[in-house]
């Protein structure tokens, strides 16, 4: 193995943790792999899927070892131009808020941690991108392509309201579609002979059975649950304040390690 391949949300990323201490640098040098770090704050499981695919696409599977931690189901990705966008809900309407739209929507979104893009590996290259929303950092003067942006995010806010409103399935629905993105990458992974593990930092593959509607559900039965490493609630209480910790982040390190060797 040469190669370590991460992607993901910030749990991920590494949310206020020093890259060095994030855990999938820790991991790296425990394997001696070189890091390619793909992992966004508030990035859709819909973005991790495309990404990867096309990441991998000029990475050797006999040199890389590939490990995609979960999302949570609630998140979008807006494709724009070479780009994808990253959307949580919150950012639009505020915790527990459905109504009404906050002003600052776009503001979030025009950071650079919440762009990715299928067609860029090197994540200095795609920190450049930030630049063609505003010369030189100048966020007073936009470019046509932030205007653009901006029309765009605005007609995503309309959808959205109305997908809040309208669908009395919304979280079972989103579920499914996360489960499915994870069951086709798996198949993606095995097919063209990469190791892999996923991360579930959220419960989103293990489901209960009170749950009815997810439990029943043919694609629950479609998981290969041997390549998931799960950290359970227990481990969010000791370890997590919003996000992983420096601690926590040692912790994950060192469970993945102890997966990969085992």
């Amino acid at each position: 193995m040469k190669n370590l391949y991460v992607n993901g949300c910030s749990f991920t990323a590494g949310h206020d943790v020093e890259e060095e201490k994030t855990w999938p640098y820790l991991l790296s040098k425990k394997l001696n792999l070189k890091l390619f770090k793909h992992a966004k704050n508030g990035q859709s499981f819909d973005s991790i899927f495309l990404n990867t695919i096309n990441h991998l696409s000029v990475l050797d599977p006999k040199d890389t070892l590939v490990v995609i931690g979960t999302t949570y189901p609630t998140r979008y990705s807006i494709p724009f131009d070479e780009i994808t966008a990253n959307v949580t809900p919150v950012d639009i309407v505020g915790k527990n808020e459905h109504k009404s739209v906050k002003s600052n929507f776009g503001d979030k979104i025009k950071l650079e941690r919440r762009i990715a893009s299928p067609y860029i590996l090197d994540r200095a290259e795609l920190k450049e991108l930030y630049y063609e929303f505003y010369p030189n950092g100048d966020t007073d003067k936009p470019t046509e392509k932030k205007i653009r942006f901006d029309k765009l995010m605005k007609s995503f806010v309309n959808y959205y309201e109305h997908k809040v409103e309208l669908d009395n399935n919304l979280f079972n629905n989103e579920h499914i579609h996360l489960m499915s993105l994870v069951v086709a990458l798996q198949g993606f992974l095995e097919k063209n002979n990469f190791e892999y593990r996923f991360v579930d930092f959220f419960n989103i593959l293990r489901l209960k059975e009170e749950n009815v509607n997810l439990w029943n559900h043919p694609i629950n039965k479609m998981f290969d649950l041997e390549n998931v490493v799960y950290f359970d609630g227990k481990w969010r209480e000791k370890y997590v304040k919003g996000h992983p910790t420096q601690e926590g982040c040692h912790n994950i390190s060192e469970v993945l390690y102890d997966s990969i060797n085992r």
